[in-house]
């Protein structure tokens, strides 16, 4: 059964799913001692990490044996009025809104509208890929699992910095102009593009667009009334919580400029907001392996087992290898799977602007957990994760604050230094540079229109006693150029410092010494790998 199951992947992918389902069958078995949660400890730990990492806002949940045995909110929704989060307030959960789609996917296969080894293109017949033999063969299942050799995050400036104007069928049609990296079915890169091609499937085999199915068909009839994967409905809106972020060592908030009149074009990879109450009952869902409450099924066992066996082999990183004792690192459909401490753990992560969350599952143990922040630290959303999780696996004692984000004063000056923050480094680059004037002669010749074929137009322009760059097409994407050290290389330094995404701009000239195109080269190379700058291909226009 297993062997049938798992046939037609790589023998070592076949391994792992073997595991997988050995280890969800033996579920409630084997169970080593588990500690009562100190609740009390935990409010302290909570407060330690809110108060180092300067984070407004928490929701925290955990499911044991069915039972909820914490669902708490610490802090508040926004800096400015001071109004508290509770367990109805409405988090962006990004990523975690992969395991919906995959879901709804999931229920149409229950429904027999489609299968997961269909070709994409029998349901999007515009669909393509820069290889044809890839476009004809990449199924719906290729879409779920990072493996399509497409690069990490490729294309994600289409979608980030929010607001976009693109459509989801222009990201589609966009598809064909990305240029792979690896190979297909054999490389792991994360991406978020395909995971809109998939809503789009959902709204063609279904007739409905990805948010109205999700909110029918999941969040209806689970009773999952705070969740939502359209625009939030006016009369919910004092419920949600405001994205926050560190700017130049100061906490602000981050609200981008979003038309409501059209859909999230990023809703099937990252636009759900829900609240911990409801994200709980999603939880309950997934530990009774699709089996809602009122003891109806959301889809079926085949499918549940399907979207929490591994399909793609991912390196294991060395926070698992030195934290966790982890052997394996998997992606399944929505999900991604490793071992930890001896126990399965199916989880994934949400990361967007001022938002962050966490949703992990020890199967074996009936253990669910969910983070929710509204800001944007990883070193808190892991800090948190790990001190709710840890002491279910036997580990009361160490001090996650301290492992992801050490007390620097204790620390020399050297060490202190390379811990600096990102915002930190980017202003001291910047302090030591004057600003491109109108006036500087190199650059008038190279003023102009310049497109690329995936993310539009953007424009190298004199406006307001300044030289600065410009897109058409993703608003935020607008900031002067500094001078730099090195011929033809400008630093561009984006007008909103939430980015933390700063370029060079590097000039490319032909024999006769115009400008041909600009290559965007990010200042530091720990950057989120959203913004694909290596990507882009700016071709100046000739008028």
């Amino acid at each position: 059964m297993i062997l049938l199951r798992c046939s037609g992947i790589k023998f070592v992918t076949l391994l792992v799913c073997m595991w997988t389902l050995q280890a969800e069958a033996q579920v409630k078995q084997n169970k080593p001692h588990e500690p009562v949660l100190n609740t009390s400890k935990l409010g302290e730990q909570v407060a330690q990490i809110m108060d180092r990492l300067q984070i407004p806002g928490v929701a925290l949940g955990v499911i044991k044996d069915n039972q909820i045995v914490l669902k708490q909110s610490y802090g508040v929704k926004d800096i400015r009025n001071k109004e508290p989060v509770t367990a109805k307030s409405l988090f962006k959960i990004a990523s975690n809104t992969k395991a919906f789609t995959a879901a709804a996917l999931a229920i149409l296969v229950d429904d027999g509208k489609l299968n997961w080894d269909d070709p994409v293109v029998k349901h999007l017949p515009n669909f393509q890929l820069h290889d044809p033999w890839i476009s004809a063969h990449f199924t719906i299942t290729d879409l779920l699992t990072h493996r399509s050799g497409l690069g990490l995050g490729a294309g994600d400036l289409m979608l980030w910095p929010e607001p976009s104007s693109f459509s989801r069928e222009e990201v589609v049609h966009n598809l064909r102009f990305l240029k792979p990296t690896g190979q297909f079915r054999a490389d792991y890169a994360y991406d978020n593009l395909l995971y809109i091609v998939a809503g789009e499937i959902v709204a063609s085999a279904s007739g409905q667009s990805w948010e109205q199915f999700v909110e029918q068909r999941i969040f209806a009839p689970l009773g999952m009334h705070h969740c939502f994967a359209g625009h939030i409905p006016k009369a919910q809106q004092t419920l949600a919580a405001t994205p926050h972020g560190m700017v130049n060592g100061k906490l602000v908030t981050i609200v981008r400029d979003v038309d409501t009149s059209k859909p999230n074009v990023s809703g099937a990879a990252g636009g759900i907001q829900c609240s911990l109450e409801d994200m709980l009952i999603w939880a309950k869902v997934q530990l009774n392996q699709g089996v809602a409450a009122d003891g109806e099924r959301l889809f079926s066992m085949a499918q549940h087992q399907e979207m929490w066996t591994a399909q793609t082999i991912m390196p294991v990183s060395s926070t698992d290898q030195h934290y966790n004792n982890s052997h394996f690192s998997a992606y399944g459909l929505g999900w991604r799977l490793n071992d930890v401490d001896g126990q399965l753990r199916v989880h994934h992560s949400g990361s967007l602007a001022g938002m962050y969350s966490y949703v992990t599952f020890f199967p074996e143990l009936d253990l669910g957990i969910v983070v929710l922040t509204n800001q944007q630290s990883s070193a808190a959303r892991s800090a948190l994760i790990y001190s709710l999780m840890k002491p279910y696996l036997g580990d009361t004692k160490t001090d996650w604050l301290e492992v992801f984000a050490p007390n620097t004063s204790s620390l020399d000056n050297k060490t202190a230094k390379a811990q600096s923050s990102h915002v930190e480094r980017l202003n001291d680059q910047f302090s030591k540079t004057k600003p491109v004037l109108i006036s500087d002669s190199e650059l008038q010749t190279a003023l102009g229109n310049y497109r690329d074929n995936w993310l539009g137009d953007f424009y190298l322009e004199q406006r307001d006693g300044r030289i600065q760059l410009r897109s058409n097409r993703v608003v935020k994407l607008i900031g002067g150029l500094f001078a730099d050290n090195k011929t033809d290389r400008y630093l561009v330094r984006w007008d909103d410092r939430s980015l933390e995404a700063d370029v060079y701009a590097q000039l490319h000239r032909d024999e006769k010494e115009e400008v041909t195109h600009i290559e965007l080269i990010p200042v530091f190379s720990n950057i989120d790998f959203s913004y694909d700058f290596q990507d882009l291909n700016l071709r100046k226009i000739k008028e």
